[in-house]
C-alpha cells in the first residue's frame, strides 16, 4: 500500500507540472447575416442567410525554447512559436520554427535556416509588368547551405555558400555563392546584395542595392528609399517617398523605370478616419501613370472617402482611367450607437463595376444586417 501511495503521489506531481503549462484560453466567435439584395440589371431580388460560428481552445500558449552559451564558442538553437490548439475539426497548432548557428565570436555560422538566394529592392506599381527584375538564383532542387555572418561595425556582412540540393540530387555538383551587406549610420541605411552561380552550369548573377533615409523630425515623418536591381535579364531602378503630413495622414510617391518595361509613377494620399487631417473623415486617393515613355500611357484614378460619427458611417468610392471604365461604390453603415440595437450593424450598399461606357452595369443594391458576438 505504501508503494502504491508513493506511486500515486508521483503521478499527481507529474500531472500537476504538466497541466501547469496548459493555457485553457477559449475563443468563441459567431455572427448571423441577413442580406436582401436587388440586381438592377435584371430586377431580380432575394434574401440570403449566412451563419458563422467558431470555437477554439489554446491548450499550450505560444512559447519559445532555446539553448546557447556565453564563452564565445558555442552552438545556439532557438525554436519559436510552439503552440497547441484544438477546435471541432481536431487539434492543431505549430511545431515552431528553428534557427541554429555556431558562434565563434564575433563570427556566426548559420546552419538553419537555409540561405534565401533572392533579393529585390526595386518594384513597380504596375501589375502588368510581370517581367520585373527580382534577382533570384534558379535551382533545379532545394537550395541548401550555410550563412557566415561577419559583423564589421557599422556593417553586417552575410556570406552564403549553397548547393543545388543535397548529395542525392546534386549530380552536377552545382554550387553558388552570394552576399548581402547592411550598413546603418544614424538616419541612413544602405543594403547591398549579390550572387553568382551555378559554378558547373550556365552561371546567372544578380545584384541589388537600396538606400533609405528616415527623417522622424520633419513634419510627421519622412521616409525616402531608392532601390536598384540587376540580373541577366535586365535592370530596374525605383524611388519612393512617404511624407506623414500628420500622424494618420500621409502622401506617397513611387517612381520606377526599367529597360524591360517603361517609366511608371504612382501618387497616393491616405487619411485615417480617426486622427487624420480632419477627425472622423477618412479619405484615399491613388493616381497611377504607367508606360509614360511608350506613347501609350495607361492611367487610373481611384478615390475613397467616409465620415464616421455616432455610429453613422456614410462612404463612397469610385475609379476611372484610360480604359474609360467608371466604377462606383456608395453606402452607409448604421452601427449600434446610431440605431440603438446592440450587437447589430446594418449596411446599405450600392455597387456598380461599370456605370459607363456601355454595356453598363446598373449595379446591385444590398441591405445587410449582421448580429455578432
Amino acid at each position: 500500500m505504501k508503494k502504491l501511495s508513493i506511486l500515486l503521489i508521483g503521478l499527481l506531481l507529474v500531472t500537476g507540472f504538466a497541466f501547469a503549462e496548459l493555457d485553457g484560453t477559449v475563443d468563441i466567435s459567431g455572427s448571423a447575416t441577413l442580406t436582401w439584395g436587388v440586381d438592377l440589371n435584371t430586377n431580380a431580388t432575394g434574401f440570403s442567410n449566412v451563419p458563422a460560428s467558431s470555437i477554439s481552445v489554446t491548450l499550450v500558449a505560444e512559447q519559445d525554447a532555446s539553448a546557447s552559451g556565453d564563452d564565445g564558442l558555442y552552438g545556439e538553437i532557438v525554436v519559436e512559436g510552439l503552440e497547441i490548439t484544438a477546435d471541432p475539426a481536431g487539434t492543431g497548432g505549430s511545431n515552431g520554427t528553428v534557427t541554429a548557428k555556431i558562434v565563434i565570436s564575433p563570427i556566426e555560422i548559420i546552419i538553419e535556416a537555409a540561405p534565401g538566394m533572392s533579393w529585390g529592392n526595386a518594384t513597380t506599381g504596375d501589375g502588368a509588368d510581370a517581367d520585373n527584375v527580382a534577382p533570384a538564383l534558379v535551382a533545379a532542387n532545394t537550395i541548401a547551405g550555410i550563412t557566415i555572418v561577419l559583423p564589421v561595425d557599422p556593417a553586417t556582412i552575410n556570406v552564403y555558400f549553397v548547393s543545388d540540393g543535397d548529395w542525392t540530387v546534386n549530380a552536377a555538383n552545382d554550387y553558388a555563392v552570394g552576399t548581402d551587406i547592411t550598413v546603418a549610420i544614424d538616419i541612413i541605411t544602405i543594403d547591398l546584395g549579390g550572387y553568382y552561380g551555378w559554378f558547373n552550369a550556365l552561371g546567372t548573377y544578380g545584384l541589388t542595392a537600396a538606400a533609405s533615409v528616415s527623417l522622424a523630425d520633419v513634419m510627421g515623418g519622412v521616409d525616402v528609399t531608392v532601390g536598384f536591381d540587376l540580373d541577366e535579364t535586365g535592370w530596374e531602378v525605383a524611388f519612393g517617398t512617404v511624407v506623414a503630413v500628420v500622424a494618420d495622414a500621409e502622401v506617397s510617391l513611387d517612381v520606377a523605370y526599367s529597360d524591360l518595361w517603361d517609366l511608371d509613377v504612382v501618387l497616393g494620399f491616405a487619411e485615417e478616419t480617426a486622427g487624420g487631417l480632419v477627425d472622423m473623415v477618412g479619405a484615399g486617393v491613388t493616381v497611377e501613370l504607367f508606360n509614360l515613355l511608350s506613347g501609350a500611357i495607361i492611367w487610373n484614378v481611384d478615390v475613397t472617402g467616409e465620415y464616421s460619427s455616432g455610429g453613422l458611417t456614410p462612404y463612397f468610392g469610385f475609379g476611372y482611367g484610360s480604359d474609360t471604365i467608371f466604377d462606383l461604390n456608395a453606402g452607409v453603415e448604421l452601427g449600434a450607437d446610431f440605431t440603438g440595437i446592440d450587437n447589430t450593424t446594418v449596411t446599405i450598399d450600392y455597387t456598380s463595376t461599370q456605370l459607363s461606357p456601355a454595356p453598363a452595369d446598373s449595379g446591385i443594391i444590398t441591405v445587410e444586417t449582421v448580429i455578432s458576438l
